[in-house]
């Protein structure tokens, strides 16, 4: 399947690779709890892009995209709070990330009502 005109699936399959990527370098118990909580999310955020692009029911895919990109939002905080990041910049990175991917979900979401209407 082409996804060139797809830019959030580009931006979902970034965000994985690289909270795949600080998964790597968190203890081993944030490892295991959070971090596997963090890389399931991600995972599950490409692949409702993926089931979004596919539906006919546009509007619940998207609408179940956005709710779990602000989901995922606060368990980014929470990795924060129980200072899972090595870095204060994996932090922000994957917050700038999430917070682009959740607009670009609202955004699809705001032009599939204008269309449907």
């Amino acid at each position: 399947m082409q996804y060139d005109n797809l830019p959030i699936y580009k931006s979902a399959l970034d965000f994985c690779v690289y909270i795949e990527t600080i998964v790597k370098g968190f203890g081993k118990y944030e490892k295991y709890t959070i971090g596997e909580d963090l890389r399931n999310y991600s995972k599950e955020i490409l692949f409702l892009v993926h089931k979004a692009n596919i539906s006919l029911e546009k509007k619940d895919k998207l609408e179940h995209l956005r709710d779990k990109c602000e989901e995922l939002k606060m368990l980014i905080q929470l990795c924060k709070e129980l200072k899972a990041f090595q870095s204060f910049k994996q932090f922000e990175v994957s917050s700038k990330m999430i917070v682009d991917i959740a607009r670009q979900s609202q955004a699809w979401l705001n032009h599939y009502a204008r269309v449907t209407k």
